[in-house]
């Protein structure tokens, strides 16, 4: 009876306190937030880690083959993107959505479901509700003990989401999808600005050799573009300019290798007139600075 009475006291010292048995032990699946920024998009996974706790045969057992399933738990694990992307290929609409998986011992439907917020039981049974779905290999790796989303490689506006739990291993690749451009409204004339400048670079430029280059603005169709005139072949850049407010000032995109136009790092070129006609500009980057200067090539 002393016994009863002991445990009764205890419970009700817990109460009285605010504290509650077993508190301090946690939770046993813990929260977890893994976030990577690429070309200004970032992707945000939000999930519960389930822990091995000497488990094994965690797939085909704890997770059964065909089952569907949220890879954590508690609640359904999310993957929020603040811009559109290209998520193994298909586009995903920005957005936040809960990640739902059909495990197999070889391949993973990977499905991204609009209604994020639910429970881990029972799984989504609305197929409308379905933003994505595409299969993926699964590949082996050491054991893992707690179970982990990261983003173990970042290449330029690219990266790869990786989820990892005892010896399995799935990878999905996620790239950014470059912002469209602003193209010059209907009936501009931007003769004024074109022509060959010679231009003078005043920052280390990484993919250049060189500090002077010859530059030439033409127009092509709805798009002012730079290109350089001069150099190794390799090493001249292609940029479209756009409208930034001001009539003669302009944002800068990059032309990558794979044809795509990119911001340049908040490059902005502004324009000096005399008379109607260009005579030459300033390239200032993110923080203000003087990045370029450029003076036309004769009258």
């Amino acid at each position: 009876m002393r016994g009863a009475t002991l445990v009764v006291l205890v419970l009700a010292a817990c109460t009285a306190s605010g504290a509650r048995p077993g508190a301090a032990q946690g939770r046993l699946s813990e929260h977890a937030v893994a976030a990577q920024t690429i070309a200004g998009t970032t992707i945000t996974v939000e999930y519960y880690r389930p822990v091995a706790r000497g488990r094994d045969s965690l797939f085909g057992k704890v997770v059964t083959w065909g089952e569907h399933w949220t890879p954590g738990a508690n609640w359904a694990t999310t993957i929020d993107v603040d811009h559109d992307v290209r998520l193994n290929g298909r586009r995903l609409p920005k957005g936040k959505y809960a990640l739902w998986t059909v495990v197999q011992p070889d391949t993973w439907s990977v499905e991204l479901h609009r209604t994020w917020r639910k429970f881990h039981v029972p799984p989504p049974s609305d197929s409308t509700d379905e933003q994505l779905r595409f299969t993926v290999p699964t590949q082996r790796g050491p054991p893992t003990e707690v179970l982990t989303f990261d983003f173990p490689e970042v290449r330029g506006a690219a990266t790869a989401l990786r989820f990892r739990w005892g010896t399995v291993v799935v990878q999905l690749d996620v790239a950014a999808i470059p912002p469209p451009l602003a193209l010059l409204p209907p009936g501009t004339d931007v003769k004024a600005l074109l022509g060959r400048y010679d231009v003078r670079i005043m920052r280390d430029e990484p993919s250049m050799s060189r500090r002077q280059v010859q530059v030439e603005l033409v127009q092509a169709g709805d798009t002012l573009r730079w290109r350089d005139a001069d150099g190794p072949e390799r090493e001249r850049r292609d940029f479209v300019l756009s409208p930034a407010g001001d009539d003669d000032e302009f944002a800068r995109a990059r032309r990558a290798a794979n044809g795509e136009y990119w911001p340049d790092a908040g490059a902005m070129v502004a324009f000096t007139m005399d008379q109607g006609k260009a005579t030459g500009f300033e390239v200032r980057g993110e923080d203000g600075g003087m990045a370029e200067r450029g003076r036309r090539r004769g009258r």
